[in-house]
C-alpha cells in the first residue's frame, strides 16, 4: 500500500493503479465506492481516477474492514472525523437570504 509521491506523478491515480496499490479486486473497489460517498472517483476521458487524498482514504477503509468494521460504521467513522462543511451544503438561495438579511442589518446600524 505504498503511495508514490513522485512529483512528476500528476494529481490523480487512475483506477487500475489504485487496484494494485490496495490490492483488492476491481469489483471491490467499485462496492466501497457504492457504500461510501467520499469514495467517489473522478471521471476523465470516461476513464475512472482518484485523487490522493482519495487513496489514503481507500487504504484506511481497507484497514477498517480488515479490523473487523462493517461499511456502514466506517461510514458513520469517515462522517465524524470529515464533517461536511454547511456552507457548501447550504442551498444558495438560503446563503443569499442570509447576506441580504445581515446586509440590512449592517445598513440599519449605520
Amino acid at each position: 500500500m505504498k503511495i508514490n509521491n513522485n512529483e512528476k506523478e500528476g494529481l490523480y491515480i487512475s483506477f487500475s493503479k489504485a487496484v494494485k496499490i490496495l490490492k483488492v479486486k476491481p469489483h471491490i473497489l467499485l462496492y466501497w465506492e457504492k457504500k461510501i460517498p467520499q469514495l467517489k472517483a473522478y471521471r476523465i476521458s470516461n476513464r475512472k481516477f482518484y485523487k490522493k487524498e482519495q487513496i489514503k482514504l481507500l487504504t484506511r477503509v481497507k484497514k477498517l474492514l480488515e479490523e473487523g468494521y462493517s461499511l456502514e460504521g466506517i461510514k458513520k467513522i469517515l462522517k465524524q472525523e470529515h464533517p461536511a462543511k454547511s456552507s457548501t451544503e447550504k442551498d444558495p438561495k438560503k446563503i443569499i437570504k442570509e447576506v441580504l438579511k445581515e446586509l440590512k442589518e449592517i445598513y440599519k446600524n449605520l
